[in-house]
């Protein structure tokens, strides 16, 4: 049995009990009949009632990500400060017991339950001529530093010696349109992250174009991700030496991507180059080679190489130069880290939990909350028609804190009625982004640094401003391209 918010449950107790089982606003994406299904399927459920619920102790682990820099006492004091009435008033040793009879598993089927694209059929910025844009890429998470968590997941080693804390590899597939995340899979940190991106496969689906950077430059990766039906446009290294076996009209070229010993007769074909090529199972894939060059409004400029791979073949219904200028969108990924590991976490701050399953949980509720927060941008961008990258993240998570703590949006399961305080002020002209961003081809830096210490400026230190960028096709020349071609 499935209990609504507000409701008693027949023979456990009073209604009281439950009151702060609820994330305000965000109450409607993270239904309390979704936290009892999760609770139910992992035997989780109290067998009497206590002062803390399994129910409001799920909520108290989503309101510890949206509350970071609050203490146990803090966030349950935002959880109960609307509520009214007498107060349960537990103890933080209280708090802590109930975030460990709960445990990691429901808030991993509550985000098993949540995950997924959110993104419309007509939503603006999410597609790119009828494909699903999504990227997958990976980060870093540092947690706290015990004997446990530091056995599990390992420490960064670099030139300077052992990092700090101990750190967790995440790796995530994004939608491109809206951030929001279809699937995550973390572990260890020197998980390579190829392995956790072929874990990712498992949510790919036909008419999703997967955009990748040069981590993912692999055969037995390329091949799982192909099957799934999804069509890829990756980034591969300058000097990955590729057969040119047909070149077409825009200037890039058909190739194919095999096995070492398909990959040897390919090589030896263009050395020795024969009427037909010959017969190799792999992926077929079509190759751009592009030059892009930045110029700055005092006539500066950069340039780069730029290598991609795609399995969209057709030149004319996949322009090569459209596909140059869509490889950007795979930064949204980059953009999506943020917001769960700045935006939300809060810069400079680590997992507050000191066990592996503690984490585990504490993740889980991270990703939950992010995940409702970009769900409601999307909806409110799809009913006004604009484009989810002009809905601010931050002021999404402040006005679903000021929800929670005013006990707003936390109507009945079968209430019906939307989330008008979030929408209203992500919707705010003031809120929201230009409908066109400026080009900038390097990230922002302050001007005076914090630290009292000498500020070793880089040779990059002059930024470039109102900048152009333009791409060049570059046509292969041989038939055999790379570094280690003829």
């Amino acid at each position: 049995m499935f209990i609504e918010f507000g409701m008693p449950v027949p023979g456990r107790g009073s209604v009281r009990a439950f009151a702060a089982g609820h994330l305000g606003e965000l109450t409607q994406i993270i239904r309390p009949a979704l936290v009892d299904e999760a609770l139910e399927l992992t035997r989780r459920v109290q067998r009497r009632t206590r002062k803390l619920p399994a129910r409001v102790a799920v909520y108290f682990v989503l309101a510890l990500s949206l509350f970071g820099t609050d203490g146990y006492l803090g966030v349950w004091a935002a959880l109960t400060a609307g509520l009214g009435g007498e107060d349960v008033a537990p103890s933080e040793a209280a708090l802590r017991q109930a975030r460990r009879r709960v445990g990691s598993a429901p808030l991993a089927i509550l985000f098993d339950r949540l995950k997924g694209p959110a993104a419309k059929a007509d939503c603006s910025g999410a597609w790119w001529r009828g494909l699903r844009t999504v990227a997958w890429d990976g980060t870093g998470l540092q947690i706290a530093d015990t004997p446990e968590t530091a056995g599990f997941f390992g420490r960064k080693i670099s030139c300077h010696g052992p990092g700090s804390y101990p750190a967790l590899k995440l790796s995530a597939l994004v939608e491109c349109g809206t951030r929001a995340l279809i699937d995550v899979v973390f572990g260890p940190h020197d998980t390579p992250e190829p392995e956790q991106n072929a874990v990712l496969c498992r949510s790919l689906r036909p008419g999703m174009l997967v955009l990748a950077d040069r981590a993912s430059d692999g055969y037995p990766l390329m091949c799982k991700a192909v099957a799934t039906g999804a069509d890829l446009l990756w980034r591969i290294q300058n000097n990955r030496s590729l057969a040119v076996i047909h070149t077409l009209p825009d200037g890039s070229y058909l190739s194919m991507v095999a096995d070492v010993r398909g990959r040897d007769r390919l090589r030896y074909w263009a050395r020795h180059p024969r009427p037909v090529p010959p017969q190799v199972e792999g992926v077929a894939v079509r190759v751009i080679d592009a030059t892009v060059t930045a110029t700055g409004a005092d006539g500066s400029t950069r340039t780069g190489t730029l290598r991609l791979v795609t399995t969209l073949l057709d030149p004319d219904a996949y322009p090569a130069e459209e596909l140059i200028t869509l490889y950007h969108e795979r930064w949204e990924a980059e953009t999506a880290f943020y917001g769960l590991k700045v935006t939300l976490r809060g810069s400079g701050r680590i997992l507050r939990s000191r066990t592996v399953d503690g984490i585990r949980q504490e993740l889980f509720g991270m990703l939950v909350v992010y995940q409702a927060a970009r769900r409601i941008a999307a909806d409110a961008a799809a009913e006004t028609g604009i484009d989810p990258d002009r809905i601010s993240l931050t002021v999404t998570l402040r006005t679903a804190r000021l929800t929670v703590i005013n006990a707003t949006g936390t109507m009945s399961e079968h209430d019906a009625r939307p989330t008008p305080r979030i929408r209203s002020a992500v919707l705010h002209p003031r809120a929201l982004g230009p409908a066109r961003r400026r080009t900038r081809i390097w990230p922002r830096r302050i001007k005076r640094p914090i630290s009292p210490f000498a500020y070793n400026k880089s040779k990059w230190d002059k930024p470039m401003r109102k900048v152009t960028i333009t791409s060049e096709i570059t046509p292969p020349t041989t038939l055999l391209t790379g570094r280690s071609g003829p």
